[in-house]
């Protein structure tokens, strides 16, 4: 073998072997990197795109910041400087009056923090007209002062002379201030009460009450004369009166009188139902 062939046949074996340390070196240890790394560039661009969707949205976040700022700066509501039980019972005393008053009794239940804020928890009892009670819940909420109330349970009392009263309890969970979140303000009342307000515990039909006024009871009297507008009759204790259209009598009143027919019409209210009772002159 002549030199030259030999030098050729010794260049072509390292080339060789060149070319293939060079594929393995590439398929075996370059190519798992540029995958990984072409899987990481992937992730890259997906974090940069969500990121850059969040700062286009930095507009919009900052004007609903400045907004939220400028209401809790200008909110109609306020807390109460310190965890003392005796100022919301002060207040509630202040609230507690006209037609918002009722009986209430006052115990402490808890005090927490929740980060710049606190709550007291108390237990309110007592009793009082129904619509009186709504009052003094609405009163509670829509003043300034931020309290809270749940857990509410009204019982209606069944006594003649209690018709229209409650007994109530509830739990009012009234927020402190712990860090100076809201200015201090002043403790306003808001007036948001009804005049008028149906009572849904209040009982259709109920017990009749008894005549203690010694009013006339209609059904125990006789008709003696009528005029125009009054009737004249003898009671049930032998008396003679004279009652004028619309006057009281027991359980109802007097509501019409009719001269041609001899007649007087009275409308009684028995517990709840309506009746009308016609006397005629005794002749």
């Amino acid at each position: 073998m002549s030199y030259a062939l030999r030098n050729s046949l010794i260049l072509l074996v390292v080339l060789v072997l060149f070319i293939a340390g060079g594929w393995g070196y590439i398929s075996y240890f370059q190519a798992p990197k540029i995958s990984d790394l072409e899987q990481k560039v992937s992730q890259k661009t997906t974090e940069l795109q969500e990121k850059q969707q969040v700062a286009n949205q930095y507009e919009t976040v900052l004007n609903q910041f400045e907004n939220a700022k400028f209401y809790i700066n200008n909110f109609d509501k306020v807390l109460y400087q310190n965890n003392n039980e005796d100022e919301v019972f002060d207040y509630l005393n202040t609230l507690n009056s006209g037609s918002s008053y009722t009986d209430f009794a006052f115990s402490f239940n808890d005090s927490t923090a929740q980060g710049q804020y606190g709550i007291i928890r108390m237990n309110i009892t007592g009793s009082g007209y129904y619509r009186y009670l709504i009052n003094f819940i609405r009163q509670i909420e829509y003043s300034q002062p931020l309290n809270k109330i749940s857990q509410v349970n009204i019982t209606p009392m069944n006594a003649v002379e209690d018709y229209g009263k409650v007994d109530y309890s509830f739990v009012l969970e009234s927020y402190y201030d712990r860090v100076s979140v809201l200015e201090p303000g002043s403790f306003e009342i808001s007036e948001n009460t009804y005049a008028s307000l149906y009572n849904p515990f209040y009982p259709l039909i109920r017990n009749i009450q008894p005549n203690t006024e010694d009013l006339i009871n209609i059904e125990q009297s006789s008709l003696l004369a009528l005029s125009s507008e009054k009737a004249f009759i003898l009671d049930q204790n032998g008396v003679m009166q004279q009652i004028n259209i619309g006057d009281k009598v027991y359980l109802g009143s007097l509501k019409t009188v009719n001269l041609n027919e001899g007649t007087a019409k009275f409308e009684l209210n028995k517990g709840g139902i309506i009746e009308v009772i016609t006397l005629e002159v005794q002749q």
